[in-house]
């Protein structure tokens, strides 16, 4: 039996939550849990151990930005993909989520196979980095 790929969602918007958690049961490839918080995403890293986090950039308290860069700074965590998903679509904001560590970009909105392709394309590369 494989084993379905984890998946944080990590978003202040239940609009967004809700449309995400549809997509992704659609699949039925993942698990997935979901906070909206940033400061809520550092604190159930430990326990839930994603495979990937679906990351809002635009949230109260800690940002995506900075919520990317400390995950980055965890040495037990610091190789989880990270999957930015922001009404930001400038390429400055882009670079931005980049250079904080994320592993991929995707402006919203977005179409259900972008998101898809992108996941494939994140584990792809998981897989060859083990």
């Amino acid at each position: 039996m494989e084993q379905k790929t984890k998946i944080l969602i990590v978003d202040d918007e239940q609009t967004n939550i809700k449309i995400l958690l549809e997509i992704l049961d659609f699949e039925d490839a993942y698990i997935t849990k979901t906070v909206t918080s940033g400061e809520e995403c550092l604190a159930v890293l430990p326990e839930f151990g994603p495979d990937i986090i679906l990351l809002d950039i635009m949230m109260s308290g800690m940002d995506g930005y900075d919520v990317c860069r400390h995950i980055r700074k965890d040495p037990v965590h610091c190789d989880v993909k990270i999957l930015i998903l922001s009404g930001r679509a400038m390429p400055d904001e882009i670079h931005k989520g980049i250079d904080a560590g994320a592993d991929n970009y995707i402006s919203k909105p977005f179409g259900m196979n972008d998101l898809l392709d992108a996941l494939k394309k994140l584990l792809q590369n998981h897989e060859g980095s083990e």
